[in-house]
Protein backbone atom coordinates (compact mmCIF):
# COMPACT_ATOMS: atom_id res chain seq x y z
CA UNK A 1 0.00 0.00 0.00
CA UNK A 2 2.97 2.32 0.27
CA UNK A 3 4.17 1.82 -3.29
CA UNK A 4 4.11 4.77 -5.66
CA UNK A 5 1.74 2.93 -7.99
CA UNK A 6 -0.85 2.48 -5.23
CA UNK A 7 -0.51 6.12 -4.15
CA UNK A 8 -1.16 7.33 -7.71
CA UNK A 9 -4.21 5.07 -8.03
CA UNK A 10 -5.51 6.32 -4.68
CA UNK A 11 -5.27 9.93 -5.89
CA UNK A 12 -7.32 9.09 -8.98
CA UNK A 13 -9.91 7.28 -6.89
CA UNK A 14 -10.21 10.19 -4.46
CA UNK A 15 -10.89 12.54 -7.36
CA UNK A 16 -13.51 10.24 -8.85
CA UNK A 17 -15.32 9.70 -5.55
CA UNK A 18 -15.38 13.40 -4.68
CA UNK A 19 -17.77 14.28 -7.53
CA UNK A 20 -20.80 12.30 -6.26
CA UNK A 21 -20.06 13.53 -2.74
CA UNK A 22 -20.11 17.17 -3.88
CA UNK A 23 -23.31 16.62 -5.84
CA UNK A 24 -24.99 15.11 -2.80
CA UNK A 25 -23.77 17.58 -0.19
CA UNK A 26 -23.83 20.89 -2.07
CA UNK A 27 -26.34 20.39 -4.85
CA UNK A 28 -28.75 18.01 -3.02
CA UNK A 29 -29.31 15.59 -5.91
CA UNK A 30 -30.91 13.06 -3.57
CA UNK A 31 -33.83 15.42 -2.87
CA UNK A 32 -34.93 16.77 -6.24
CA UNK A 33 -38.39 18.39 -6.22
CA UNK A 34 -39.47 16.91 -9.57
CA UNK A 35 -41.24 13.76 -10.75
CA UNK A 36 -40.74 11.89 -13.97
CA UNK A 37 -37.73 10.57 -15.78
CA UNK A 38 -37.31 13.44 -18.24
CA UNK A 39 -37.67 16.20 -15.65
CA UNK A 40 -35.30 14.39 -13.28
CA UNK A 41 -32.67 14.00 -16.01
CA UNK A 42 -33.02 17.67 -16.92
CA UNK A 43 -32.82 18.80 -13.30
CA UNK A 44 -29.76 16.63 -12.67
CA UNK A 45 -28.13 17.97 -15.84
CA UNK A 46 -28.59 21.54 -14.64
CA UNK A 47 -26.97 20.66 -11.32
CA UNK A 48 -23.97 19.11 -13.07
CA UNK A 49 -23.80 22.16 -15.35
CA UNK A 50 -23.74 24.42 -12.28
CA UNK A 51 -20.89 22.38 -10.81
CA UNK A 52 -18.92 22.62 -14.05
CA UNK A 53 -19.43 26.40 -14.25
CA UNK A 54 -18.24 26.78 -10.66
CA UNK A 55 -15.10 24.79 -11.44
CA UNK A 56 -14.51 26.89 -14.58
CA UNK A 57 -14.91 30.17 -12.68
CA UNK A 58 -12.61 28.99 -9.90
CA UNK A 59 -10.00 28.01 -12.49
CA UNK A 60 -10.25 31.39 -14.23
CA UNK A 61 -9.95 33.23 -10.92
CA UNK A 62 -6.86 31.22 -9.99
CA UNK A 63 -5.25 32.17 -13.32
CA UNK A 64 -6.00 35.85 -12.68
CA UNK A 65 -4.50 35.57 -9.20
CA UNK A 66 -1.28 34.04 -10.49
CA UNK A 67 -1.04 36.59 -13.33
CA UNK A 68 -1.36 39.41 -10.81
CA UNK A 69 1.21 37.81 -8.55
CA UNK A 70 3.69 37.48 -11.45
CA UNK A 71 3.22 41.14 -12.43
CA UNK A 72 3.99 42.29 -8.90
CA UNK A 73 7.18 40.23 -8.70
Amino acid sequence: MKTTEFIELAKIRNGVESLPSILRRKYHVDKMPVRGKLKTKLFFGFKVLALNFKKLFDYQNSLDYYDLKLELA
